[in-house]
């Protein structure tokens, strides 16, 4: 069985997913994404790679005449965050020319690492059209970290750990997963255990399969998540089903136990909502956040029942809660990839989780320092579960991995004693 991990993360190996872009109806769109300046042309729902992310400006082709479109309602997201205020609209034979100037207002430049941008628009019968492209420049460079002992601080540590395998409605579409939950299960009791840094039982909110609702997992992030302080070490796991909305693609959940495909927007988390559980809610200024949510095609881009694939960018969201110096975020896949899973792995485990344990608990000590790092343990998790799967799994480390974010170390402890997450007791 296959699915896909969110977790702390930033590798890129971007696949295109066809030419067509479709709307919310099922109608054909064709659209494409240009950079005159590298003569480099992305079809919608794929990807490209850029030379360098210096990029001054770029088009966005539609090929629709005006009066096939309402002008007023083209939308753009660059990085996730509205790009209006630096697109204009023209036209000419072939279509709409949706253009974008980078310079004329701060914040919206490409950067190193992965890049996505989105584009919305609604025809004359009031459709909704979307698409998106993602724009990947270079690879993240090897980690290493100099010698040192661990840190230490008086700060309590907190998870959030949610995973799912069975979900309510499995006959509107959703498939049910194998190991999730033991996944989940495995990462509470390592973080439980002396050499997962003996978490209070008290400060882990632990939701598996029926126990996953919607409103627990708010509960989770927007309640349990306000007990920690600035100085606290907060953990996130979520192993599951992540997915689009298929009444609007341009929507993003993750899907609790009693999602109904049909009615995603009352019935599962919304992405957008994560951003502002980092933003609004968590005041620690460290957090580890591990997620797997991409486990088949039909969660990952396509649509229920149907067989068009689009870009997943749940990773894209993710990343703006993953910029600042003290945070990480590994995913356990790449876009329109799958995440393996099977009895070959400790008996029955996601390939991502399995390994992330094996790295924490010491086999990700890259340079042999004693500690192990953001950085090291991402590179391991990404060499092992590539190698086990034939390439056709990468996890990512999303951009602004904490590098040197001390996550287990064994430096000043008796031999084979493993303190993890910081060890802040």
């Amino acid at each position: 069985m296959s699915r896909m991990y969110k977790i702390i993360a930033l590798t890129v190996c971007l696949l295109g997913c066809g030419a067509l872009v479709y709307s919310t109806t099922g109608q054909p769109m064709e659209a494409q994404l240009q950079i005159a300046q590298l003569d480099l042309t992305v079809d919608a729902n794929g990807g490209g790679i850029l030379r360098t992310p210096d990029v001054g400006e770029f088009n966005i082709r539609i090929n629709k005449q005006p009066g096939q479109l309402n002008y007023g309602s083209i939308t753009a997201k660059i990085n996730t965050e509205s790009a209006n205020i630096v697109m204009t609209t023209t036209s000419d034979a072939q279509g709409i020319i949706c253009r974008f100037d980078l310079n004329r207002q701060g914040g919206f430049k490409f950067h190193t690492g992965r890049n996505s941008v989105e584009i919305a628009y609604k025809d004359r019968w009031q459709r909704l059209h979307y698409a998106s492209f993602l724009l990947q420049t270079t690879e993240h460079p090897e980690f290493n970290r100099p010698a040192g002992r661990p840190e230490k601080s008086s700060a309590e540590k907190y998870a959030v750990v949610i995973g799912i395998s069975r979900y309510q409605n499995t006959s509107s579409g959703l498939t049910s997963l194998k190991y999730a939950d033991r996944d989940a299960q495995a990462f509470r009791d390592f973080l439980l255990s002396p050499e997962g840094g003996s978490f209070k039982k008290e400060n882990i909110a632990y939701l598996v399969n029926e126990d996953a609702t919607v409103q627990k997992v708010r509960s989770s992030l927007f309640t349990f998540l306000t007990k920690p302080r600035e100085q606290d070490l907060v953990v996130l796991y979520f192993a599951g089903h992540g997915a689009p909305d298929p009444n609007d693609r341009r929507n993003l959940y993750l899907l609790t136990y009693d999602t109904k495909p049909d009615d995603m927007g009352g019935t599962a988390f919304p992405m957008w909502q994560l951003q502002d559980v980092f933003t609004r809610v968590l005041r620690a200024r460290r957090v580890v956040t591990f997620t797997d949510s991409c486990h088949s095609y039909g969660i990952s881009g396509q649509s229920y029942g149907g067989s068009t694939k689009s870009n997943n960018l749940i990773n894209q969201y993710l990343t703006a809660v993953a910029n600042t110096s003290e945070r990480a975020v590994i995913t356990g896949s790449d876009v329109s990839q799958l995440s393996a899973e099977g009895e070959k792995w400790g008996g029955g485990h996601g390939v991502f989780t399995y390994y992330v344990l094996k790295g924490l608990s010491g086999d990700a000590d890259l340079n042999q320092d004693g500690v192990v790092t953001a950085g090291e343990l991402f590179y391991y998790v990404r060499e092992k579960v590539n190698k086990d799967t034939g390439g056709e799994q990468t996890p990512l480390a999303l951009p602004g991995l904490a590098e040197q974010l001390t996550l287990s170390g064994v430096a000043g402890t008796p031999k084979g004693e493993i303190r993890t997450f910081l060890n802040s007791n």
